[in-house]
């Protein structure tokens, strides 16, 4: 039983956990902090680092967000302060101030409070929202996905996409898109844009943003201020001359931005 290390107390340097053939490295059962192999626990608590393969069957709120696993993160709700880069929950996953990298898939819910890179797709909502949080690859979620600092890449929400920041790249869902200040690809949405600058091609039922810079199809089509065409059934652009503000089928605005 030599190549047996259990530690009985949680304020043993590795935490409380039988592992082989060493204390860590290997295979660990248990609240190891430290670990490279494989490590299987039920609730994960004040862990260190594990590089390799992590089964985690519950969540302990609060209580590992300073953990950075680097391997293979699996769970009902995979909780801790960054992981990547494949990374499962039944139930969701979430990281803390750091980064979710790689592949991450979540049932219902995917979060963190730092960014997101790589392909993510959750069920329900994917979520980036720490001060300057972004995500940034391919995301997919059934009902809304949004970052505070920007979204990079190709965005798709069941209902919604939003950033406080930006957008850049292709975003698209059925109801709402909002790009906060910046907004730059392609937007594709049943329902609103909004964006106080916009340089896109839109092709939504009712863009309103503040600046339309490029090419935009819509039913209705709106800018306080366009540099480019519109196409749709009404066109407004509030920077042309009284009388070609309002138009049917296209309007444009073609002379060089300020």
């Amino acid at each position: 039983m030599g190549g047996f290390r259990l530690t009985a107390q949680d304020n043993i340097p590795n935490g409380k956990s039988i592992n082989f053939p060493t204390k860590k490295y290997g295979i660990s059962i248990g609240n190891s902090y430290e670990f490279t192999g494989i490590r299987i626990n039920f609730a994960d608590k004040n862990v260190k680092r594990i590089n390799g393969l992590n089964i985690t069957f519950w969540l302990k709120k609060f209580q590992n967000y300073g953990a950075a696993v680097n391997g293979i993160s699996i769970g009902v709700i995979p909780n801790c302060g960054s992981m990547q880069p494949l990374n499962i929950g039944l139930l969701g996953l979430g990281t803390s101030q750091n980064n979710m990298n790689g592949i991450s898939i979540g049932g219902f819910l995917i979060g963190s409070g730092g960014s997101i890179n790589g392909l993510c797709i959750s069920g329900l909502v994917t979520m980036a929202d720490g001060d300057s949080s972004v995500i940034s690859g391919i995301g997919i979620s059934g009902i809304g996905l949004a970052a505070e600092k920007a979204v990079n890449g190709i965005a798709i929400g069941g209902l919604a996409v939003g950033s406080e920041e930006e957008i850049n790249g292709i975003a698209s869902s059925l109801a709402y898109l909002s790009g906060g200040k910046n907004f730059r690809g392609i937007a594709v949405t049943g329902g609103y844009l909004r964006s106080e600058f916009l340089k896109v091609c839109p092709l939504p039922v009712m863009p309103k943003p503040f600046k339309c810079h490029g090419f935009s199809v819509a039913i209705y089509n709106r800018a306080k201020e366009l540099h480019g065409i519109q196409f749709g059934l009404i066109n407004y652009a509030g920077n042309n001359p009284k009388g070609l503000r309002m138009l049917p089928f296209i309007n444009l605005h073609l002379r060089k931005y300020q």
